[in-house]
């Protein structure tokens, strides 16, 4: 028997002894089918309340300082032997089943109150939401989110041919789950202009670009849309080359750029994602909304001056939106993404953040310049949050960025990661009551849901240039009194959360699986899962992740390529074997072969830890390449073997 046989031996023992004697009998029966020996251990370490090593006396000032970032409420067990919700997570969609009707999303308030109670981490009661939607909900389903969306007769738009009660329940899904998070023109005037037929604020070219990101969104719950992107984007592109011709350079065509873009991004094509990326950036800077430069260069495109529009103008409203949605587009692109040639905003936005009228700043302003503007409701509170956030993160994303900046390694670069990471805890505590409580506002859980995945990828992010640093990893950060305040500390607390997060979101709310705005966390998770495969839940957690993408792949065909990248990684750094790759592979619907060179363009990175030193063999659309180059690297030679302790 190994030494690592023995000691698990020896902890299996010694838990079941610490168990009332009833207790331990039922645990005998829970697990006694059970051959994983990291999911038995995490079973009895759950039983007898044994600690995670991500959740010890270390985090213990961080964590009762900042409940807002880390709430203390147990994750639900996705380890456990039996456990119902963790199967329902790692088990394969299928057309007819349950799981299906949990993508028909409600669109009205009225429907979401009806959703879960819990603020996504009560484990007391798995499966009790588990996405799916109430019976009421599902009647409802194609409730539009506004209902003037009703009268939209699309072909005044477009020449693909799209129901236009199908068009509307693409954009109606879209400005419910993505646009307050994205922001990138004003929802009121876009509407009503949509539907009037108007083109002060709409446009054939910004409908059709938003129709190509809101189709493939909409495909997981409707398979027909999916067939109708293509469409969209080719008309899209063509309206873009006659703009482009004229040189109109608007707010229109910034939304319609960055649609351009996220729908690139989201199908694979990435060859044209940096380039819509910077064409809208370059936009903004001729127009002076912020100043705009490429991450690790020190050029920067200079924003000219723009002529005064009064406060509370349409024009001036359109053009907040148009400005902040762009920013905080480019600075999640930019530091989220890993990816040379990105562009970083060097300055933040020169106009106000459109704020709602409804939203109440009076016992905790705002620190930043806004301007009130009439919302529709879906809005919520959550885009001049979010707005706050990434001007927080801008400048995280162009420090790191840019070389020569900070050299790492200093006090001083450890002295910045710290206090961005205070600001990002101010950030998180400012946050209003209406924000942060679901009876008081429902409707845009599974919105803060995304914005508490980005705050923890994000912290992450700050401290990951220490984490491989024995000098720094363990300094003790300067504004934190307890010496076990250091950045592996935060690291590991923000991967727990991010665990518990996942867990969460997918588990009660639909927009998790066809929303891939918070995908990123399962990026950053699997990462850590990989690094640290002596912890007992690592497997677990990384089935979790991908089976994530499983679901995200019925309307995004890049999940595909993530998903095979990150067993492709596993099978490199000797974590999985061949056969359970293939195994894990066949189980997610596709295959190696799917991505052979040129297939898929995804050339941001995966393999964090490798992503700066070699960069060209981290990136998705090389490792989903490299699968079955993997596999047969893993069966027949010792190359991913790792070293024995």
């Amino acid at each position: 028997m190994s030494p690592d046989a023995r000691e698990l031996v020896v902890e299996v023992v010694q838990a079941l002894t610490r168990l009332p004697t009833p207790d331990a009998i039922q645990t005998l029966k829970d697990i006694k089918d059970e051959t994983d020996p990291l999911r038995i251990m995490s079973a009895l370490r759950d039983k007898t309340g044994t600690p995670s090593n991500h959740d010890g006396a270390d985090a213990t000032e961080i964590v009762s300082q900042n409940p807002s970032a880390y709430p203390e409420k147990p994750p639900l067990d996705t380890s456990r032997s039996g456990n119902e919700t963790h199967r329902e997570l790692i088990e394969p969609h299928h057309e007819n089943s349950h799981e299906r009707r949990r993508f028909t999303p409600g669109y009205s308030p009225a429907n979401l109150q009806r959703a879960s109670s819990s603020s996504g981490f009560d484990s007391s009661t798995p499966g009790g939401s588990s996405g799916r939607e109430s019976s009421s909900t599902q009647r409802n389903g194609h409730e539009l989110c506004d209902s003037r969306l009703g009268s939209l007769h699309i072909g005044r738009w477009t020449d693909v041919d799209i129901d236009d009660g199908l068009a509307a329940r693409c954009i109606s899904l879209y400005l419910v789950t993505d646009h307050p998070l994205l922001g990138h023109f004003d929802p009121e005037l876009f509407i009503s202009d949509l539907v009037n037929g108007r083109e002060d604020y709409c446009s054939s070219l910004l409908v059709n670009a938003l129709l190509y990101w809101a189709s493939q969104m909409y495909s997981a719950i409707d398979d027909h849309a999916d067939q109708l992107a293509l469409g969209f984007c080719t008309e899209a592109e063509r309206h873009w080359l006659s703009e482009r011709e004229n040189g109109n350079d608007s707010t229109l065509n910034i939304a319609a750029a960055e649609f351009l873009s996220l729908g690139y991004l989201g199908q694979g094509r990435d060859h044209s994602v940096l380039k819509y990326l910077k064409e809208a950036a370059n936009m903004c800077a001729r127009m002076g909304l912020f100043v705009v430069g490429e991450a690790g260069d020190d050029t920067r495109t200079t924003a000219t001056t723009t002529g005064k529009t009064p406060p509370g103008s349409k024009v001036r409203r359109a053009q907040m939106y148009a400005a902040w949605g762009a920013f905080n587009w480019l600075t999640l692109m930019s530091l989220f993404y890993h990816q040379p040639g990105m562009i970083c905003p060097a300055s933040s936005p020169t106009l106000p953040i459109p704020v709602a009228e409804t939203l109440d700043t009076h016992r905790k302003p705002l620190p930043l310049d806004t301007e009130r503007v009439p919302s529709p409701p879906f809005m919520g509170d959550t885009f001049p949050y979010s707005c706050l956030f990434w001007d927080i993160v801008r400048e995280v994303s162009w420090v790191y960025h840019a070389e020569g900046q900070l050299p790492w390694g200093s006090r001083g670069s450890l002295a910045f990661a710290e206090f961005k990471f205070r600001e990002l805890l101010a950030w998180s505590n400012r946050l209003p009551r209406q924000m942060t409580s679901i009876e008081s506002n429902p409707h845009h859980v599974h919105v803060l849901q995304t914005t508490s995945l980005w705050l923890h990828a994000a912290i992450l992010d700050v401290f990951r240039p220490f984490i491989n640093d024995s000098g720094l990893k363990s300094r003790r950060l300067r504004t934190f009194a307890n010496a076990a305040s250091t950045p592996r500390t935060v690291f590991d607390i923000s991967t727990s959360q991010l665990k518990r997060l996942i867990t969460s979101y997918r588990v009660h709310y639909a927009s998790s699986s066809y929303s891939i705005l918070w995908h990123t966390a399962l990026i950053y998770v699997a990462n850590e899962l990989l690094d640290n495969t002596k912890d007992e839940d690592w497997y677990a957690y990384l089935l979790l992740c991908l089976y994530g993408y499983e679901r995200l792949g019925r309307s995004w065909r890049v999940a595909k390529a993530i998903s095979t990248g990150l067993l492709s990684m596993a099978m490199k750094r000797g974590d999985l074997s061949s056969s359970t790759a293939y195994g894990i592979l066949n189980a997610l619907g596709h295959r190696g072969a799917d991505y052979q060179r040129g297939d898929i363009r995804a050339t941001f990175m995966l393999d964090l830890k490798r992503s700066r030193s070699e960069p060209a063999t981290s990136t998705v659309e090389h490792l989903a390449q490299q699968f079955e180059d993997n596999s047969l690297i893993s069966d027949y030679t010792h190359v991913f073997d790792k070293e024995p302790n």
